[in-house]
């Protein structure tokens, strides 16, 4: 992704058509993430326009959800090719004609325009999305506003995850943002306070333009040498023994390594106390001691564990993931080939898919299966723009079973959490979950190409529990691939349930039995009946 700041770089701006994303952006959550697919989806060069967080003061509150390097992670996520930050103060006075004339028209040379339903733009926020679609219209501009993701009957928004994330509500933050808030910051040197209480912490010195949590002390997890491990965050001033500036303190459960220097990703989850001033150092040894086992009994078995999260697979579990493959490659021939036949390009279309192996363990990569297939036919395209477009077709192809949001409402009723792990890359995986309307029903969506783990190790299922609050004894998982979906689980001590997706006997889902004693069912609302 090319990242422009303006107006210091405008010479370096290349002059060529887009299709451009307008927003702020703050927070990256599930809202802003349909708005970034929806113009990623008009396939001309994706652009990101957004403010310089510095230069804007049109808001009362304008303290950050993300930093740079997150928002930067999460928009090359969801493949937007250009980020475009500008200087508020260079376009805050220009009226809505203007903005259309020489931002869209003349600087960006846009031919399609994305954004929220609430956008304003323009002197004083004048132009709304009506304004802004009939302006563009004039131009030949189209403007797609995307209405608005809804949680609890309400629309996401940066202003509800700042007041989630200022209450210490890491529950409510999470599935608004549609992922985990995470602290990852560089680990800086400390008063080393924790080796003389014989319980080692890092120290992060918190940024001063993001929302905060509540200051107190959260169980947390942290990733470390490719486990997740327990851990407790202070996150404040510390006020036994003072800081110059708020800061995270961090202990780390069965980890004594340097990690000075390095940057650290710490995932507060529940909150457990305020700050307090302790009288003595035994004192607050003590209360620390205390909360590590507070935090730890969010990952360790319970003597008499009840499942408290169902978590699923994706393809072929929620959704039939031939069907989706098969209509994102008609889509991705008809842009190449227009000239095919229906029946050629349906019988190209099987072809592909038997090759990929219904997407059991192909023996090439996702670049090279494409490359194989455009060498054969000649088709005219680079494979990372026939990768790229076909992701994205293939997610918004993804059709949710019909009783798949149903059971769980009815779970999520019931108590309880609800998450997804799900192999494969990370763009068309996060971008399935957005498109198919799945993600905000989710307490936790884990994409394990963002995890650098891949089912079936069973660490992948330990982190979306540790990342989701709950001990794996307390989870149940449900999927259709045996290795993965059963074995994967069981291993990382869950419980699993098969479910039997009903294919061909020859269909690699069945190369490998299942367990004696695991529940099987067919269709997923039948885990009505399964779970209390």
């Amino acid at each position: 992704m090319k990242v422009y700041t303006l107006p210091s770089t405008p010479q370096d701006l290349p002059s060529h058509p887009r299709s451009v994303v307008l927003g702020v952006f703050d927070g990256m959550h599930c809202g802003h993430r349909a708005v970034i697919l929806q113009g990623k989806l008009q396939q001309n060069v994706c652009c990101v326009y957004t403010f310089l967080p510095e230069t804007m003061n049109t808001k009362p509150d304008n303290s950050r959800v993300c930093d740079d390097r997150e928002q930067q992670d999460l928009l090359e996520t969801y493949g937007v090719d250009e980020w475009i930050r500008v200087d508020f103060s260079t376009v805050r006075d220009y009226t809505p004609e203007m903005f259309v004339q020489r931002v869209l028209c003349e600087q960006l040379h846009a031919t399609t325009v994305t954004c929220g339903f609430n956008y304003r733009f323009g002197r004083h926020g004048a132009g709304d999305t009506a304004q802004l679609t009939t302006l563009c219209a004039a131009k030949g501009i189209t403007v797609a506003v995307v209405p608005p993701v809804e949680i609890d009957g309400q629309p996401i928004s940066s202003t509800r995850i700042r007041e989630a994330i200022t209450a210490g509500d890491m529950d409510a933050a999470r599935r608004l943002l549609g992922r985990n808030y995470c602290l990852r910051l560089p680990v800086t040197d400390g008063q080393h306070l924790g080796r003389r209480l014989d319980m080692p912490t890092i120290n992060q010195l918190l940024p001063t333009d993001c929302v905060l949590p509540a200051f107190g002390v959260y169980a947390s997890c942290v990733v470390v040498d490719g486990q997740v491990r327990p851990a407790v965050t202070n996150i404040g001033r510390r006020p036994t023994v003072g800081s110059d500036a708020p800061l995270a303190e961090t202990w780390i459960a069965d980890f004594d390594g340097d990690l000075y220097g390095k940057t650290v990703a710490v995932y507060p989850l529940r909150y457990l106390r305020g700050e307090k001033k302790f009288d003595s150092l035994s004192a607050l040894q003590a209360q620390v001691q205390k909360d590590a086992a507070d935090a730890k009994a969010l990952f360790d078995a319970p003597a008499q564990p009840t499942i408290r999260a169902v978590l699923f697979d994706f393809d072929d579990t929620l959704h039939d993931r031939d069907a989706a493959f098969l209509r994102g490659l008609n889509k991705l021939l008809s842009h190449y080939m227009p000239d095919w036949s229906q029946e050629v390009r349906e019988a190209n279309a099987q072809e592909m898919l038997v090759f990929n192996r219904h997407g059991y363990h192909c023996q090439v990569d996702f670049p090279a299966f494409l490359q194989h297939f455009l060498d054969k036919w000649h088709i005219p395209a680079s494979v990372d723009d026939a990768l790229a477009r076909f992701f994205l077709q293939y997610a918004a192809s993804c059709q949710l079973d019909d009783d798949v949001v149903s059971t769980i409402a009815a779970l999520r009723a019931r108590g309880y959490r609800i998450g997804v792990v799900t192999n494969g890359f990370s763009l068309p995986q996060n971008a399935k979950l957005d498109l198919s309307g799945l993600r905000p029903w989710l307490d936790i969506c884990i994409a394990a190409g963002d995890e650098e783990v891949q089912k079936p190790n069973p660490e992948v299922f330990r982190r979306c529990a540790a990342k989701l609050g709950v001990p794996c004894a307390c989870c149940v998982y449900v999927g259709d691939y045996p290795p993965n979906d059963v074995y994967g689980p069981l291993e990382a001590g869950m419980q699993a349930i098969w479910r039997d997706p009903q294919l061909s006997p020859d269909h690699p889902c069945y190369d490998r039995p299942i367990p004696p004693h695991t529940h099987t069912i067919h269709r997923i609302q039948e885990l009505l009946a399964v779970l209390p």
